[in-house]
């Protein structure tokens, strides 16, 4: 199994070196052998081809850049309950029971397993669905990835929903974003991804690297998946100075507005780190997690969902240098001396 998700995450960079070769060229043999001799360490083979990828694309020349396959093949396995993630933080039907109500999103009617329920966990028979899904929504399977099954919806009927929305489906009324988000793309509401790490050796949390994502299109999802782009943030929410694709094409301005990055910084990011830290000092089975905010047009904060499993590394480091940054040998010492922890039975992110 760790052979497969190595191998599939070897064809993705692949993938990107048939779009962009440029960025995979040598980057000198001291600067791979440091970065190959410190991602081994966690009991792995370790080439450099994800060392080259980002040195190549954002003139870091830093040997902590986190490949890919070690990341899902080992280091995620070690630090989460991967097995367990689909019944908790995973499963967007089960964000009330992590996230406060004032810092969730909407909900109007939650389907699990044939039964509808309202956003209070009351249980609902199906004329009252009905009744409560007249209008325009946002629906969402829960245990969706990538922005896949996302969609703003009208008059949506309980019937549909039993028969396309899975085990768990979310409906929910849509968010209005800030204005700062809103002027990237104003059809997709547009996230701040910020993974945050429990540090397994002193208990701290911490922020290992954030992004904002942004639409391009009159989608309603900015998913990078779904031709989105992201713009890294730094520890005051400051934003870089290009955005990306998901091959890792470079843009200086939204393709959309014209707005230029540089010098822009995120009025709500210092909120956001706050309710992160908050929220997973009270999830303990995972030392590191993903969560989606968005700032609504009154201030507060949002959290779309949180991802335990199957979290995306690579465009969180186009900027800022490798994803654990001054954790680093940290965290590949942890992992090397934990492996007993690396239980996960299935494969759950591939490509």
């Amino acid at each position: 199994m760790v052979a497969y998700v190595r191998y599939a995450y070897y064809r993705k960079s692949r993938n990107v070196e048939k779009k962009h070769p440029e960025l995979f060229v040598s980057v000198g043999q001291e600067l791979s052998s440091k970065h190959r001799s410190l991602w081994r360490l966690v009991g792995l083979p370790c080439g450099d081809r994800w060392l080259r990828l980002h040195v190549n694309l954002t003139g870091i020349n830093d040997p902590t850049f986190c490949p890919e396959d070690i990341f899902f093949a080992r280091i995620e396995r070690i630090l989460n309950d991967c097995d367990e993630a689909g019944h908790g933080p995973d499963d967007k039907s089960k964000l009330f029971q992590f996230v406060p109500k004032e810092n969730r999103p909407e909900t109007v009617v939650r389907y699990v397993r044939g039964n509808f329920f309202d956003g209070d966990n009351r249980w609902l028979n199906c004329d009252e669905a009905a009744r409560i899904l007249k209008g325009e929504f946002i629906g969402k399977p829960c245990r969706s990835s990538g922005g896949n099954g996302v969609e703003l919806r009208n008059d949506l009927s309980p019937e549909w929903i039993e028969c396309h929305g899975g085990d768990a489906y979310e409906v929910q009324k849509k968010i209005k974003q800030c204005d700062f988000t809103a002027q990237f793309n104003k059809s997709s509401v547009n996230t701040i991804r910020m993974m945050t790490m429990r540090c397994p050796w002193n208990g701290e949390i911490v922020v290992c690297r954030s992004m904002l994502r942004m639409g391009v299109s009159d989608a309603v999802i900015d998913n990078m998946m779904k031709g989105g782009l992201c713009v890294c943030v730094g520890d005051k929410g400051q934003l870089g100075k290009y955005a990306y694709d998901y091959d890792g094409k470079r843009f200086e301005a939204h393709p959309v507005s014209g707005l230029t990055f540089a010098g822009m910084v995120h009025p709500g990011y210092m909120k956001m780190v706050e309710k992160a830290k908050e929220i997973h000092s009270k999830i303990l089975a995972y030392n590191l997690l993903s969560f989606d905010f968005v700032q609504r047009d009154d201030g507060s904060i949002c959290v779309i969902e949180i991802n335990a499993t199957s979290q995306g590394i690579t465009q969180l480091q186009y900027d800022f240098g490798g994803l654990f940054g001054e954790y680093t040998e940290k965290v590949v010492d942890w992992c090397a001396n934990h492996c007993q922890f690396d239980k996960f039975n299935h494969i759950r992110t591939w490509y």
